[in-house]
């Protein structure tokens, strides 16, 4: 039997996550099942199972694929000593819905989901610790410019940190109830309010 190679595994894992996402748009997360994305997917049961056990699993890979490599991007940025202002942070970080096509209301549900199921609230807790952590990263130099000393830098910097992730959770929650809106539309807004 020929081995299969890690990019036709990727690519699989590729083709099952976007049948899941339509899937998970069109039926939302409660109502989903393996056998749903079976169906959207076009694939096999087993071909499914190789790849994915459960749906908990499929989310920790979309959240991988479209929202860690953005993630790895503002902490290299930050590393390199880049300033980058929050607001450019929360830019950055909101793109990923613009680019990867990530529609807002499903990941409100799955945030509804891992409130009351173990697995997912696992993983979503591991990833908001993740995206504070390249947050902090990413904001590093611009908080050195703000500060007097390193103490102070690191404090603005976990306090930026935790507020760009309040107004990236506020962005999702306002685009899934009211409907699109732009993310500078968005920021801008947000600047005005909060400086007035």
């Amino acid at each position: 039997m020929p081995k299969v190679s890690e990019e036709y595994r990727e690519a699989r894992r590729d083709e099952i996550a976007r049948a899941a996402l339509r899937v998970l748009e069109r039926k939302g997360v409660r109502d989903t099942s393996i056998a749903d994305i079976v169906e959207e997917s076009g694939l096999s049961t087993g071909a499914i199972y190789s790849h994915f056990t459960n749906k908990g699993e499929l989310a920790r890979y979309i959240v991988g694929r479209y929202l860690l490599p953005r993630l790895d991007g503002l902490e290299a940025a930050g590393a390199r000593g880049d300033v980058l202002p929050p607001r450019e942070a929360l830019r950055a970080m909101l793109g990923v819905f613009d680019e990867a096509g990530l529609k807002a209301a499903l990941v409100l549900q799955f945030w509804g989901e891992a409130m009351v199921e173990p697995g997912l609230r696992e993983q979503l807790v591991t990833t908001a610790g993740r995206l504070r952590g390249s947050l902090e990263i990413a904001i590093g130099p611009w908080a050195s410019a703000q500060a007097g000393n390193d103490e102070e830098a690191a404090a603005l910097a976990a306090s930026a940190a935790r507020s760009i992730a309040a107004l990236a959770q506020g962005y999702i929650a306002n685009v899934a109830v009211f409907g699109p809106r732009g993310i500078d539309d968005y920021i801008a807004g947000a600047i005005a309010v909060l400086e007035s």
